[in-house]
């Protein structure tokens, strides 16, 4: 409070201090004075205690205390000075003798109140409008606790007794007055005839029943109690895969638009719940996934956040926070089952600090995991189904190996593999090999997997068991139950079957139609040179005409082994090759090498496979069964112990030990290469880990493959730097490491969200009124001039007019500064209703306003502004206006109070007196002193600030200002030259140098190249130039006229009523000049808004192919309701639609990334393309770098091949001229090197180049960094959230919009026509402009009321000079010419140096920046014909009564009048 009194009085000081003095002598006592000093202070004091106990605002606060610092002023002096107390009387009989007079001044004064107060009414109702819809949406609601993922954009599950604990605990500290938990989802709702919302929200909280819907759900799908209905959603999988659930509700009753049934929002549709419905439909048992918490004191969320988040604090645990602990003895081991399983880097910081107290003597090893996709030396080594290998089939293409329950294909002998696996860890029966795939009989049917990856799987039989790989019409033979396994074979069209059962085994041989029993026993066939081989593991080979190979042990492919060595039979033994001792003698295959290869022995190991062509390869499996611990991917390990290498380097386990250790190794992560990072990572094998002795390292071999370096393990894990997959800890404290892993767990290592929700969204919707309000009180600034300006000239209309009566008041013994006091006490009466008045205007003006945003809004479909007011904004406007009026009153009492009395009496014209004024050269002080702070001040903002600019015009328009007078008349007057109209020729002087100025060039500013002025240097240019352009005309203007007007043919037509038309205009130079300057000032404001409509539109014209392209409709849904639609249009499932009507289709995946520029990472959206939007054209590119093509279609296609070429859309290309900076915040000009990283895992991250920059509307339509669709999809976990279609020549777009809305809705697609969608909000910013422009037109019409009054008044004024000009033989008409060439002069002059200002301003910003972006120069010559000529057409108009009066004056009235 004590800086607050201060401020009062310092304040007020000024004005009761100066009536203190000058009422020194009139009053009889000492305290008299002290009170005329200290009353107004204490008055605005308790006015300021009042105004902040009742909570107003601080401009209300202050603006109300100020007002009564004055009222109360101008109403103690009267109490305490007889003199003052006679001004009083007269000033309050001023206003009741002359109440035209009063009434004329109020209607001036107005002005400003009233658009003070529509403008932050106008704020109000949207806020109201706003918070209206806040309050339907959060209720009760003040803080919401949840986790959420930023890349998914789905929200984590948590543990309903934890969030049961959560409310309780804040309940108990006496934070929150009320809780609840549940489950919120977005859904798609449909009903059995087609119908259906794509979006909704579905509430399910603890304490509900039922399953209802909100009013706006069951209208749109014309719903009642009773009614089915079908409700899908997306959930994630373990797997981190989307899956759409789907479930057949029935209503049990419909909520109406308040309290409930306005969660989603007042026109949102919703479905409501039971919590047990909603967690047994979604497989959620004790799950929710938000709590809300209504507070006891909502006024404070922001503040109250730290407390909640303490509470929550204490409550969390290292198992809420996913930490998992595992001990043995000594041993402990902590680690993460949260997300990909790693203790994060803040993690870890921590136990650095702490683990010298928490180890003790004992030690500590941090360890990465890097779980590997594939290891590649002469070949890819991880190519294998499993580790047990039961077959190898060698085909012309590659290698095919069987395991138990998978197959794999690898390219020749170390290109690339894939695998297929029998679903539900079911079993391969058998396999045949077929030309380009293989025939998998297996536990769920019968399938056939190609050789060509990526080509679909052929499913023949599928959900009952097969047992042999065939495709033949007859039936087997009669087979006993157990059969161990079955062999297929054709030979020139004839079928064999090898059965191995219980009891034996069995060959079947089908001919003559029917399946025969042969004497051969085996369970392997095979075929050699049109020969049948049957075989056994125990008994051999035997062909089919009997011929038997050695009794040795039989391998499949008609091999068998003998002494370390493998042979072929084929009815004769042929030696093939030894073999390692690394083989298991189980399976070996004999692969055929060609002319640039060797042949290569294939043979089974206990860990996979051996490729032996003269140098030994291993094959691998991708994972590995590790007992309890399950099938994990083959890893590497890495510690910050003696146990890893050097960077660089790796030790290699004994499944790697066949490598050759003289080679590098080629690495590839399997987290990265999911993200779709395949570049592969180089390793020198430096040994094997058997070469460490280290305890449990024995184990470690059957887990891990090798051991690496901590910085290459972050590398090929996408670890940020400091994550780590396990902390092993051994003889620590394991009480205090618990203690200190519960201290540690908390809000943020659980990843919780603690949003005071429904404060932010108060707060946002305050943001945007209030921006609404500054926007129309920067627009009404304009209107509020004039206003004053009208002020102005009505307070020296009046002065003139009171001229004789106050010289008659000034000879009884009044001072001047008792005039001013008359004036200011006259003016305070006149300002106090004026602003009631003006407030209650404004109230009208900001109704009328706010019924037309609501039209446009609902020409839109959306709701508009519901009129609302707060008591305090009208307050503000009330007091401003007040101030802002007695201001100026108190200005203008300033020179209206230097009276000669002599003059006033004898009505004689004001004498300029000799020597120069003193307010002259306080003027050029003032001026240059400004000049000069003003040029200081550059130097203090940065220089690639383009207010520089604003501020160097500033410096030299106050300069110009000031210096001028010193040389057209301080030094002409000192020294006594004879110069006539010194006065005019300064003003002239002053104008005509600052128009000049305007044309200097902006390289003279002292900026850094390549900053540009912005539009705050053109708003004080323009005003400025309006302001020259006034003095110009008010004062060279007349002369160069008449000067024209004399050496013409006109002089004899016109030269008469020219001559006394511009006369006097020339004779009363300031008023003229005020008249001109609120014309000037708002046909200026009006027209370079007009302009920037008129150039947006042009610009914007090009939007809707810029947003679409050669794509007509657009298909969009949410990250969390994805769409789930092929690029084939058939496969859509279409009924009401012609799939023919559709003649291209391209998806684009959206996705969330960090984007770094090496000096700043902001958050953005990332957009992935697929080739069907590619080859239909894309979307239009503003520019491009030419070496990806010469044509935007060429640069589009470049993006299949290059992966690492981004296109970004215009925001990071467009200059914010306030900033110096692109609009998004980050400049990326093409060529750029930017770094995209994953929101989720900031080790995932892939370097691109800006290709080239999207059309200019892109950054409002088509916002995003767009590559290619495969990299956005596996690298970033990209979801199609939209799909462009484009329909055929004869198609319509409205038509298939339509048809595709009734087939998609029901699986949560939106459609809408492209070139609609952007007209509509086109539409709505044209319209919005249309209304600001009416809004600034207000100006206008007060000048124009303004000149009409000033007729007026110059009528009654001059009536005697009219009845001298009559006199002198003036006829009536001449008269009439005379007054409408003056009022014309005025009017036209004023409009058009607003209009010529504002076409040059609007040139300008052209230049500046429009032309870079390639719009052509628009100027907006139907608003300046219809401004300036519709305007003086209601000028004259509007002073047509009072010139038709000056024509009826008489000479004999005029000369006979006491006036």
């Amino acid at each position: 409070m004590l800086i607050e009194t201060i401020a009062v009085i310092a304040l007020i000081t000024p004005i009761s201090a100066s009536a203190a003095w000058s009422l020194r002598r009139d009053v009889e006592k000492k305290w008299q004075t002290l009170v005329l000093y200290v009353g107004p202070i204490i008055d605005a004091w308790l006015v300021w205690l009042l105004m902040d106990w009742l909570g107003f605002g601080f401009v209300a606060t202050w603006g109300c205390t100020l007002s009564a610092g004055i009222i109360s002023n101008l109403l103690i002096q009267p109490m305490l000075s007889p003199r003052r107390l006679m001004i009083f009387r007269l000033s309050w009989q001023q206003v009741l003798r002359r109440p035209r007079q009063a009434a004329l001044m109020m209607a001036g004064l107005l002005v400003a109140s009233s658009i003070i107060t529509s403008s932050l009414v106008i704020g109000d109702s949207l806020d109201a409008t706003l918070s209206k819809e806040v309050e339907a949406v959060y209720g009760d609601t003040d803080v919401l606790i949840f986790q959420k993922d930023r890349r998914t954009g789905f929200s984590f599950d948590m543990d309903s007794n934890l969030t049961a604990t959560f409310g309780e605990e804040l309940t108990t500290q006496g934070i929150a007055d009320k809780w609840s938990h549940g489950i919120d989802t977005t859904v798609t709702l449909s009903i059995a005839d087609g119908l259906a919302l794509p979006s909704a929200a579905w509430y399910a909280y603890e304490g509900w029943s039922g399953v209802s819907i909100n009013q706006v759900a069951a209208d749109e799908l014309n719903l009642d109690k009773g009614s089915p209905l079908e409700v899908s959603w997306f959930s994630i999988t373990d797997d981190g895969e989307l899956l759409r659930e789907s479930r057949n509700v029935t209503i049990t009753s419909v909520i109406s638009m308040d309290g409930k049934g306005s969660m989603a929002g007042t026109k949102s549709p919703a479905l409501f719940s039971s919590l047990d419905f909603a967690q047994e439909l979604q497989s959620k048992t004790s799950k929710v996934n938000m709590l809300r918490i209504s507070l006891v004191n909502e006024d404070d969320a922001t503040e109250i956040i730290s407390a909640i988040e303490e509470v929550l604090d204490d409550i969390i645990d290292s198992e809420d926070s996913g930490f998992e602990i595992t001990t043995e003895g000594e041993s402990m081991s902590i680690s993460n089952g949260e997300g990909l399983g790693r203790l994060d880097s803040e993690f870890m910081s921590s136990w650095s600090e702490n683990k010298s107290r928490l180890l003790g003597q004992g030690n500590s090893m941090e360890v990465l995991q890097v779980p590997l996709i594939q290891i590649e030396q002469d070949g890819k080594i991880m190519s294998l189904p499993d580790d047990r290998i039961e077959e190898i089939l060698v085909s012309d293409e590659g290698i095919w190996y069987v395991s138990g329950g998978a197959v794999s294909f690898q390219k020749q002998r170390g290109g690339s593999s894939h695998e297929w696996q029998v679903p539900d860890g079911g079993l391969v029966n058998d396999v045949t090999l077929l030309e380009d795939s293989l025939l998998v009989a297996h536990s769920d049917g019968l399938v056939e997997v190609f050789s060509q990856q990526g080509k679909d799987e052929v499913h023949h039989i599928k959900g009952e068991e097969v047992i042999l790989a065939a495709q033949f019409s007859q039936d087997l033979p009669n087979l006993p139950n157990t059969i161990f396994s079955m062999d297929y074979l054709q030979n020139n069209g004839e079928h064999w079957i090898a059965v191995s059962h219980l009891t034996g085994k069995e060959v079947y041989h089908y001919q003559q139609n029917e399946w025969n029993l042969t004497e051969f026993e085996g369970e392997w066939l095979h075929l050699v040179d049109g020969e049948v081989l049957i075989g056994s593991p125990t008994t051999g080979w035997i062909t089919e005409s009997g011929v038997e190979s050695p009794q040795n042990s039989a391998v499949r492919g008609g091999l068998f082994v003998e002494n370390g060595s493998i042979y072929r039979f084929n009815g004769s033994s042929t030696l093939i090759t030894d073999f390692s001792a690394e083989c298991d003698e189980r399976v070996f295959a004999i692969h055929q090498g060609d002319a640039l290869t060797n042949d290569a022995l294939l043979c089974s190991t206990d860990f996979g496979v051996i490729i032996d062509d003269g140098r030994m390869s291993p094959r691998l499996p991708l994972t590995i069964d590790i007992g309890g611990f399950g099938i994990l991917p083959q890893m590497f390990l890495a510690t910050d112990s003696n146990l890893s290498p050097p960077s660089g380097d790796i030790l290699i386990s004994s499944r790697l030990s066949l490598l050759n250790q003289s080679e590098n190794v080629l690495v590839n992560g399997l987290v990265p290469w999911a993200y779709g990072d395949t570049l592969p990572t180089i390793l020198q094998i430096e040994g094997n880990m058997s070469s460490i002795d280290a305890p449990g390292l024995d184990e470690l071999e059957s887990i891990i493959i090798g051991l690496i370096n901590l910085s290459d393990a972050e590398e090929l894990a996408s670890a940020s730097e400091g994550e780590r997959s396990i902390l092993v800890i051994n003889q620590g404290n394991q009480s205090q490491i618990k203690i200190w892993l519960d201290s540690v767990s908390g809000v943020s290592s659980m990843n919780l969200k603690v949003v005071p929700v429904k404060e932010n969204a108060l707060a946002s919707a305050e943001e945007g009124a209030g921006a609404l309000s500054a926007m129309f009180l920067v627009f009404g600034s304009f209107t509020i001039g004039a206003g004053l300006l009208l002020v102005l000239t009505i307070v020296m209309m009046l002065a003139e007019s009171r001229r004789v009566d106050e010289a008659i008041i000034r000879s009884i013994g009044l001072k001047r500064s008792d005039m001013r006091a008359l004036a200011l006490t006259e003016g305070m009466f006149t300002s106090s209703v004026a602003s009631l008045l003006g407030g209650l205007f404004g109230l009208l003006l900001a109704w009328i306003v706010s019924a037309a945003f609501s039209s446009v809004f609902a020409s839109a479909g959306a709701d508009g502004i519901a009129y609302s007011f707060n008591f305090e904004s009208v307050l503000v406007g009330m007091s401003l206006g007040f101030v802002i009026a007695m201001l100026t009153l108190w200005f203008t009492a300033l020179w209206t109070s230097k009276l000669n009395i002599v003059q006033a009496l004898r009505n004689i014209s004001p004498t300029r007196k000799r020597g120069i004024p003193w307010w002259l050269l306080m003027s050029i002080i003032l001026f240059i002193g400004a000049g000069a702070l003003s040029g200081l001040s550059i130097f203090t903002i940065d220089s690639s600030s383009s207010l520089r600019f604003a501020m160097w015009h500033v410096m030299a328009s106050c300069l110009i200002i000031g210096i001028t007078p010193i040389f057209t008349y301080i030094i002409p007057h000192a020294r006594g030259y004879s110069i006539r109209n010194t006065s005019r020729n300064t003003v002239s002087a002053m104008g005509i140098l600052l128009a000049l100025w305007a044309l200097s060039p902006d390289s003279w500013a002292p900026v850094d190249s390549g900053i540009k002025p912005d539009e705050v240097t053109f708003a004080v240019l323009g005003i400025v130039q309006v302001f020259a352009g006034v003095m110009i005309f008010t004062s060279f203007a007349p002369m160069a006229v008449n000067w024209i007007i004399q050496k013409s043919f006109l002089a004899k037509k016109i030269g008469p009523v020219a001559k006394v038309a511009l006369a006097y205009p020339a004779a009363v130079p300031v008023r003229t000049a005020v008249i001109m300057g609120m014309f000037s000032l708002t046909v200026f404001s009006v027209i370079v808004l007009a302009g920037y409509s008129v150039q947006f539109e042009e610009h914007s014209s090009g939007y809707v192919e810029d947003a679409s392209g050669d794509f007509e409709i657009l298909l969009s849904s949410s990250r969390q309701v994805p769409l789930e639609l092929s690029n084939d249009q058939f496969e859509w499932n279409l009924t009401h639609t012609d799939p023919n009507e559709i003649d291209a289709v391209g998806i684009v995946n959206r996705a969330v990334v960090w984007v770094d520029d090496g000096e700043e990472k902001i958050g953005y959206v990332l957009r992935g393309v697929d080739d069907g939007f590619i080859d239909h054209g894309g979307i239009p590119l503003e520019d491009w770098n030419h070496d990806l093509g010469s044509t935007q279609q060429e640069a589009w296609d470049s993006l299949k091949t290059n992966k690492d070429i981004v296109f970004v859309d215009s925001s990071f290309a467009l200059i914010d001229p306030n900033t110096g900076e692109s609009i998004s915040g980050m400049t990326l000009p093409i060529g750029k090197s930017i770094l995209l990283i994953d929101i989720s895992n900031p080790g995932n991250t892939r370097e691109v180049v800006v290709g080239g920059v999207l059309s200019q509307s892109s950054q409002l339509f088509s916002q995003g960094i767009w590559m290619n669709g495969e990299i956005v999809d596996e690298q970033y976990g990209g979801v199609p959230t939209r799909i462009y279609v484009s329909h055929a020549e004869s198609g319509s777009s409205n038509d298939l919009e339509t048809s595709l809305s009734k087939d998609l809705a029901g699986d949560g697609v939106y459609t809408s026509v492209i070139e609609e969608e952007i007209l509509i909000i086109l539409g709505l910013i044209f319209a919005i402009l249309a209304i600001f422009q009416a809004y600034l037109a207000l100006g206008l019409i007060v000048g124009i009321a303004g000149i009409g009054v000033v007729t007026y008044r110059s009528v009654s004024e001059r009536s005697q000079q009219i009845g001298m000009l009559r006199a002198l033989g003036f006829r009536k008409s001449s008269v009439m010419k005379t007054m409408l060439t003056e009022i014309s002069w005025i009017s036209l002059l004023g409009l058009l140096n607003g209009a010529l200002v504002a076409l040059a301003f609007h040139v300008a910003l052209h230049r500046t920046f429009w032309e870079e972006q390639g719009a052509e120069l628009i100027l907006p010559w139907y608003e300046v014909t219809a401004v300036v000529f519709g305007g003086w057409i209601l000028v004259l108009l509007a002073t047509i009564i009072p010139v038709r009066k000056a024509t009826k004056i008489t000479p004999s009235e005029a000369l006979s009048s006491p006036d």
